[in-house]
């Protein structure tokens, strides 16, 4: 066993097994690794196990622990901390490498984030001169130094549960985790993200509060985390001593953008930081990375980068923000910006990519709205909430979009009287989508006459879409065909091409539930047709969804199956939840058939959870009633609860089974019957009535289906080195990442492109890589391929979408040649120009016309600065390095002619005529051989 001086803890190491197992491999193969992360997170405690783990590798391992080490003590200060666990007798590098030099050795560095100027360099320094040592450095940012591997501690996840039960225990050792306080305990730590030190004050106040008690006041957690470890250090003491640590550390920048960050509930984007934060002559992307490199900022995983602050750093941003309101309302223009430009844009080609950047600002546009109520400032919450509800329609978000707008309505203080109509009339059609049927009344039967008593030409065809849909739900069919065709002629009559199209899709979807299974195949066909001409993405995957149902109750698998893969291929990356939950229920009906019931009742509990989520009690029922006829073969009266729940939804909401699926709801409830006594039967039914649907359908309940688990894009933060001139590679850190890694060539030649492209927009991408594909396919093709990008780079961020505009992101380490090349062209340094061009610009990758352009572009570059540099040299006199840098243009490029010249006319200088006649001859050869022509005057006169 080594020796060493690892500190000894009384408390029990919880979890992070998995991390162990990588890093013990990380550090075989790294000679330096820092573990990264948050003040609290776990960094110390993970680098001591890790430690003891490895001492069987080592003959010492020595911890140093520099907490004590003053940012102003320097190098001095870190040399007397090493020289102190070394026990030597003078604090100078060279008795440290002395010391270090010997037989394979571990070195624990422990906080160095606020001595990173003096600590870097040196541990650079011993490692150079010491082959046999290793060292675990832990920081609140990488040490930034060649050969490093920083990875980020990722929050705790099945852990945290753990993690507080037992701190807890040793508070109160009469303590348990019970089916009563579980749901209390695992919100606790999914409100404090997993952050271990929050998680373990968190459970100090058990003796004095139950964990419902301290779940409910965690609104305030720097108020509530303040019982710590009376012999821990002074700044993990409290959570706010370990946020005052944090905040000391950053610059002045940092600090003003990390207070107005604050406002952020959620998940936010570079475009809504740019909007939100001022910072007075700083560039605001160089701050937030410097955020996320102190571990303060957190990168979440997503087709588009996203930012998120730990939710104890934010309450701590916001204390630092103070009563500044300025970020509050500039997040509220920005909100309303977005919206309103959306607006006219979300039919048609442009829609699919506007829905995503919604999708994207979600929470911040959220957190907009919720602003404006708690100001009780009505009108900007009206305007807002209004231009949100549509998208909100489109992607199936009807229950948070219905609570907004209710809570709108119900402000005091005046709104526009068109405005507070909108309003009016988006909570009643989500109403009527969620199955209320009372309320949608309410809000509609005005609305439409007195828009048509108004002259308002659409009034009466809006009208009997939501007419239609109200008798389909009744189950009366014949009436909801009759309404729903004079829908679609009256929109036919005003040209409102996309509203016709959704008039048909709908009329579709009615005669699907009536049963009339060729009709509906008709009218989708036509909807879908139209929805491809037009580039609507939503429809697209709606009518694809409608028409595999349609084949599923033909009895058609095989087409069913076909029609609903391309359906949720279609809705998933595109977060269309409706379309998406009836794709997984007919799927799971599908799986049924086939006699693959586990399968089933994922699909189907998957559906089934999107409807709860979106409020649509009246797909809820359907739900229930197809998880019955899946669970009809193993438990009877799980399948009768089922049918119970659903029946009292249905009678609830006065809507009958839909006639397509009546017959199979039929079957299954005699079946149940049949197979149960009378009185385990009424038991069931009875359960059935009164049971949660979470209980009904074993699922979790609804605060856990929209809960935000934090997940982080990387946990090894690595630096780029990229080679594009000559023979092309791209390395994270030490690492070359090959064909396997980039999956297929695509991404590969995106990365390339993106490096030197600027922001460019995914149709300017789409010209240049994809220039032959429909809309709808360099959609797909191009988040498929950044996607695998992002993956391959390692971290998210590496990709930036601002502004509508993807980017390189260049604020993170990284080295170009042709970055490199084009700085000391636009320098003057000629000689660094010539030295960094090893080839031409991706000579190995297969020719495109962006790449032949930008090839060309480096082509004269590195051309002129040879002939600007020999023309300097022969200036000079030095005339052998003048023709040997001509002879290097006429390598890189044979027939250029004045390099020929150049090279003949120093020859003659130098007296050597026969040098200059060969040269000549050599010419000659080559444009008779390559352009059937002959040298210019102006070279043949230099024989003459």
């Amino acid at each position: 066993m080594a020796e060493g001086n690892l500190p000894v803890r009384l408390s029990s190491f919880v979890g992070r097994e998995s991390e162990l197992a990588e890093l013990a491999e990380l550090v075989r193969a790294h000679r330096l690794v820092t573990l990264t992360g948050p003040g609290g997170g776990g960094k110390t405690r993970l680098a001591v196990a890790l430690a003891d783990r490895l001492r069987p590798r080592y003959a010492a391992v020595r911890w140093v622990g520099l907490a004590t080490t003053g940012p102003m003590d320097g190098a001095a200060g870190v040399l007397t901390a090493l020289a102190d666990v070394l026990e030597l007798p003078e604090a100078t590098s060279e008795a440290v490498m002395r010391r270090l030099s010997g037989g394979p050795s571990l070195l624990v560095v422990d906080n160095c984030e606020h001595v990173l100027e003096p600590i870097a360099p040196l541990i650079g320094e011993l490692l150079r001169s010491c082959p046999k040592l290793t060292v675990l450095a832990t920081s609140q940012e990488a040490l930034g130094i060649a050969g490093e591997l920083a990875f980020a501690v990722p929050p705790l996840a099945e852990a945290a549960t753990r993690l507080f039960v037992d701190r807890a225990q040793a508070a109160s050792y009469t303590f348990e985790r019970t089916e009563a306080n579980a749901s209390d305990i695992a919100e606790i730590c999914a409100r404090l993200d997993g952050v271990p030190l929050a998680i373990e004050l968190a459970a100090a106040w058990i003796p004095t509060l139950s964990p419902a008690q301290i779940a409910s006041r965690l609104d305030d957690s720097l108020a509530v985390l303040t019982r710590g470890d009376r012999e821990a250090m002074p700044r993990h003491r409290t959570l706010r001593d370990a946020l005052d640590w944090s905040w000391g550390l950053l610059d002045p920048p940092e600090q003003e953008l990390l207070a107005q960050l604050s406002v952020f509930p959620a998940n936010f984007s570079v475009d809504a930081v740019e909007a939100v934060a001022v910072l007075r002559g700083h560039d605001v992307l160089q701050s937030l990375s410097r955020l996320v490199n102190r571990s303060l900022v957190m990168v979440e995983q997503g087709d588009e980068v996203q930012y998120r602050l730990l939710n104890v750093v934010r309450q701590y941003a916001a204390y630092r923000l103070g009563s500044d309101t300025g970020p509050v309302q500039r997040l509220a223009a920005y909100a309303l910006d977005l919206v309103e430009r959306a607006a006219d844009r979300l039919e048609g080609e442009e829609q699919q990519d506007w829905l995503d950047l919604l999708f994207v600002e979600r929470h911040t546009i959220r957190a907009a709205v919720i602003g404006h109520i708690e100001r009780h400032e009505a009108e900007a919450a009206t305007r807002l909430v209004v231009g949100l509800w549509w998208p909100s329609y489109l992607l199936g978000w009807y229950q948070d979009a219905r609570d907004m707008l209710e809570r709108v309505l119900a402000l005091p203080g005046p709104v526009p009287a068109e405005l507070r109509a909108d309003a009016q009339m988006a909570l009643g059609t989500l109403a009527h989508l969620q199955g209320d049927a009372e309320l949608a009344a309410t809000h509609l039967r005005a609305l439409f006459t007195a828009q048509k008593a108004a002259g308002d030409p659409t009034a009466e065809a809006r009208e009997l879409h939501w007419l239609g849909g109200v008798a389909m739900r009744r189950g009366e069919y014949d009436e909801s065909r009759r309404l729903g065709l004079r829908c679609i002629e009256l929109w036919r009559e005003l040209g409102v091409e996309w509203k016709l199209s959704r008039a048909i899709d709908y009329l579709g979807m009615r005669e699907l539930l009536a049963g009339e299974l060729d009709h509906a195949d008709e009218l989708l066909r036509e909807a879908r047709a139209r929805y491809e001409q037009d580039g609507a993405g939503e429809g697209l995957a709606w009518s694809t969804a409608l028409l595999g149902a349609v084949e599923h109750y033909r009895g058609d698998s095989a087409a069913a199956n076909i029609l609903l893969g391309q359906a949720r291929q279609l809705a998933e990356p595109a977060h269309q939840t409706v379309t998406l939950a009836w794709a997984l229920h007919l799927l799971g009906l599908e799986a049924r058939k086939a006699g693959r019931l586990t399968e089933s009742a994922d699909l189907l509990i998957q559906s089934l959870q999107l409807h709860l989520n979106s409020g649509n009690r009246w797909r809820v029922a359907s739900l229930l009633e197809s998880l019955a006829t899946t669970a009809l073969s193993d438990d009877q009266a799980k399948a009768v609860r089922l049918l119970s729940h659903a029946a009292a939804i249905r009678t609830k909401l006065g809507t009958p089974v839909p006639a397509v699926e009546a017959a199979e709801v039929a079957s299954t409830l005699d079946a149940a019957r049949a197979a149960l006594t009378p009185e385990v039967f009424r038991t069931a039914w009875t359960e059935g009535e009164v049971f949660t649907v979470d209980k009904v359908a074993g699922v979790e309940p609804n605060v856990r289906r929209n809960a935000l688990p934090l997940t982080i894009v990387e946990t090894r933060i690595e630096s780029l080195h990229i080679q594009a001139l000559g023979s092309s590679e791209v390395r994270r850190n030490d690492t070359v990442l090959d064909a396997a890694a980039w999956g297929y060539a695509k991404p590969r030649e995106l990365f390339f492109y993106l490096l030197g492209s600027g922001p460019v927009t995914k149709d300017q991408i789409g010209a240049e890589l994809w220039p032959d594909a429909s809309a709808q396919t360099l959609r797909n093709s191009f988040h498929t391929c950044l996607h695998q990008v992002r993956r391959t780079l390692g971290r998210s961020d590496w990709i930036t979408f601002r502004g509508g505009r993807y980017e390189f992101n260049r604020t993170l380490e990284h080295t170009y040649d042709v970055a490199d090349l084009e700085g000391a062209a636009e320098a003057g340094d000629l000689a660094r120009v010539i030295a960094i061009y090893q080839g031409d610009y991706l000579i190995d990758v297969a020719g495109a016309a962006w790449i032949d352009e930008r090839r060309e572009t480096l082509r004269q570059t590195f051309e002129r600065s040879l002939l600007a540099l020999a023309d300097a040299r022969a200036t000079d006199g030095r005339v052998e390095e003048s023709i040997d840098l001509y002879q290097r243009a006429v390598s890189h490029d044979p027939l250029l002619e004045s390099a020929h010249r150049a090279i003949i006319s120093l020859h003659l200088i130098q007296g050597d005529r026969a040098a200059a006649v060969r040269q000549y001859k050599a010419l000659t050869e080559l444009l008779a051989t390559e352009l059937q022509t002959t040298p210019s005057p102006q070279t043949t006169a230099l024989l003459s």
